[in-house]
This record gives structure tokens, C-alpha cells and sequence, in this order.
């Protein structure tokens, strides 16, 4: 049998996006400023708590499994925007069409996560959740090697 799913997560997920969506669709401005308090810290925090021991005793297996979540769809989907960025211009959906100079530097971008396509601006999400994990899977995999230094230099372990 597998572990039971914790239903509280579940909640606590389908209510950020709920307040997502909200905060998205033109809300009054005081609801908007109180939703953006806390809807995507609570994401990161759950994202945190959600983190298997497992990948914390196999560095290199966590960082690729955190890459593998929010780098690779980040990257794929920049990339076919960015692909159609001079057809989105033909359709007249951007004012401007790209140079292959203006391309080469955009896809520099994109693999460093330090830019991506109009269209998705809200992508920034995973490139903050990307980096984020990756820096959390490092503090916890050393502090993890830590305190087991830690008991065995007290305990003779």
C-alpha cells in the first residue's frame, strides 16, 4: 500500500489557486493587495514541505528531479514561443517582430532563465520555484550532512 494522501495539502493548494484566479480576474484592489500577501508564499511553502527525504540523501538526484519540474517546461514552452514570436507579430498579437540577432539573445535568456516570451509572463513563477528548490535541496542536503556529523562526533556513532 502506498501513503495516504494528505488531504490538508489538497486543500491548501486548491484554495491558493482558487485566490489565484481571483486575484487575477479584476477583484477590488483591497481584496487583490490581501490575496498577494500570502496565496504564493503558501505555494513555496507547500512545495518545501511536499520535499522527499529521498532526494535529500542523493544531491544529484534531487537537483535533477527539482530541474526536471520547473526548468524543462519552463524551457520547452519559452522556446515555442519564442519560435512563434514573428507569427504572433504577423498576426498582429505583438507589435514587433524579432531579429535573428533579437532570437539569439532571447534563447540565451531563456536557458538562463533570465527572460521569456510576452505571453508568458507568468512564468516567472517557475523560474523563482526552480531556483528556490534548487538552493532548498542544497541547504537541506548540508544541513542534513551536518547534523549526522554532529551525532556521530557526540555520540561515537
Amino acid at each position: 500500500m502506498g501513503q495516504k494522501r494528505d488531504l490538508t495539502l489538497d486543500l491548501a493548494k486548491a484554495i491558493c489557486i482558487i485566490l489565484m484566479v481571483i486575484g487575477h480576474s479584476g477583484c477590488p484592489d483591497y481584496l487583490h493587495r490581501f490575496i498577494y500577501m500570502f496565496h504564493m508564499p503558501c505555494f513555496f511553502f507547500i512545495s518545501g514541505y511536499l520535499l522527499n527525504d529521498k532526494y535529500l540523501t542523493n544531491l544529484k538526484t534531487g537537483l535533477w528531479r527539482k530541474i526536471k519540474g520547473s526548468y524543462y517546461p519552463f524551457v520547452k514552452w519559452s522556446v515555442i514561443f519564442l519560435l512563434l514570436h514573428n507569427v504572433f507579430a504577423y498576426l498582429h498579437i505583438y507589435d514587433t517582430s524579432y531579429s535573428l540577432k533579437e532570437i539569439s539573445i532571447k534563447s540565451v535568456r531563456i536557458l538562463t532563465m533570465t527572460g521569456s516570451e510576452q505571453l508568458l509572463g507568468g512564468f516567472w513563477f517557475l523560474i523563482s520555484l526552480c531556483w528556490a528548490s534548487i538552493a532548498t535541496t542544497v541547504l537541506f542536503y548540508f544541513t542534513q550532512k551536518i547534523d549526522n556529523l554532529h551525532y556521530i562526533n557526540n555520540w561515537g556513532g
